[in-house]
């Protein structure tokens, strides 16, 4: 790479050479009879070639010339953790980074799309504690993550090149659309733990069936978000900020209004406070289990049982993706295909007449 001063028919020009292309930028700087003057004029001339020289190999780095595209990658991710609607995916993903190349240590800056490349590649042959294979839908989620960081660095202007831009992502994988039936629902309802922390998962998780709300959503939830007449829920989820409404049939109300007095801001579960915490997904799996379901079930399966069931009782996919707080449709589509496959399952298995 260089960058020199050329001088054509009284006027001045750069000439730069970067990566086998030579182009020349022209100065706006005419010469006149002056020396004096002349010779001024070619010191701002050598001011802007240094300026233009420096821009250059910053974008050779993919850094600013203020130094903050230095930061360490690691400590960029940090810095925007808090922000994030699931830390512990952002922890995750940083504990790859730093088992990849230089990962712990190299400079958003210094992050190349060959080097994007190859973690990508390097999470597609990652084990797990467990021995098993990170799964191809979860590689493709790590690396849409990547993209928005960088993406966001972009924006800020702590880079000034997104190197994701010619990285081809692996594809999502939609993994089976695990969702309960109507009753599969009424079996897990008619089945109570013994233990307080069983009956207040068994209370949440039906709660979530019958709204669609996140877990995350749950367990925030105050009885401030709830208006009793009509019976709905007026919050703002905590994963994309918007607002959403929600209303509650006799299902929903009848899991928490238990005639007791609240004040607006205490919770309308107890799955956030500390001596839940961590056990609430080994719990719901170990209900399900005794309900007699065989199905591999999480806190999200709530949210999709909200939505084939709703979706199967006549209701608009633009209706189900406002009481999810969806902005768009693409996701509740694939609900409404699910939606679809049962029912086709379903005309499959009446009786045959020949």
């Amino acid at each position: 790479m260089s960058v020199k001063i050329r001088e054509q028919r009284g006027k001045l020009y750069l000439d730069v050479y970067q990566n086998g292309v030579r182009k020349w930028e022209s100065l706006h700087i005419t010469l006149s009879d002056d020396k004096k003057q002349n010779k001024e004029l070619y010191r701002l001339a050598e001011a802007c070639r240094s300026k233009r020289e420096a821009q250059l190999l910053a974008g050779e780095w993919d850094i600013k010339t203020d130094g903050a595209g230095r930061i360490t990658l690691v400590a960029y991710i940090k810095n925007h953790e808090k922000n994030h609607a699931n830390p512990n995916t952002l922890e995750t993903l940083i504990h790859h980074i730093k088992n990849y190349e230089n990962g712990a240590t190299i400079q958003i800056g210094q992050v190349s799309s060959k080097w994007i490349e190859g973690f990508q590649q390097n999470l597609l042959t990652t084990k797990k504690n467990n021995g098993k294979q990170i799964s191809q839908s979860s590689v493709g989620a790590y690396m849409k993550l990547v993209r928005a960081i960088f993406r966001k660095a972009t924006a800020e202007g702590t880079i000034t090149r997104d190197p994701m831009a010619a990285v081809s992502v692996t594809k999502v994988i939609d993994p089976d659309m695990v969702f309960l039936s109507a009753e599969e629902v009424k079996k897990l309802a008619d089945f109570v733990p013994d233990s307080d922390l069983g009956k207040e998962v068994r209370r949440a998780f039906l709660f979530s069936c019958f709204t669609g709300l996140r877990i995350s959503d749950i367990k925030t939830l105050t009885w401030g978000m709830i208006e009793k007449s009509p019976a709905q829920i007026i919050k703002r989820q905590k994963k994309t900020k918007n607002p959403v409404y929600i209303p509650l049939n006799k299902s929903a109300t009848a899991l928490i209004f238990d005639g007791a007095e609240h004040l607006p801001d205490d919770f309308v579960f107890s799955l956030h406070e500390q001596k839940y915490e961590g056990k609430g997904y080994r719990t719901l799996k170990q209900w399900a289990s005794d309900a007699g379901i065989t199905k591999k079930i999480g806190w999200h399966t709530a949210r999709r049982t909200f939505a084939t069931l709703t979706l199967g009782c006549g209701a608009s996919p633009v209706t189900v993706a406002r009481l999810l707080g969806h902005t768009g449709l693409s996701q509740v589509m694939k609900y409404a295909k699910a939606t679809d496959e049962m029912k086709r399952k379903a005309v499959e298995a009446l009786p045959e007449l020949v």
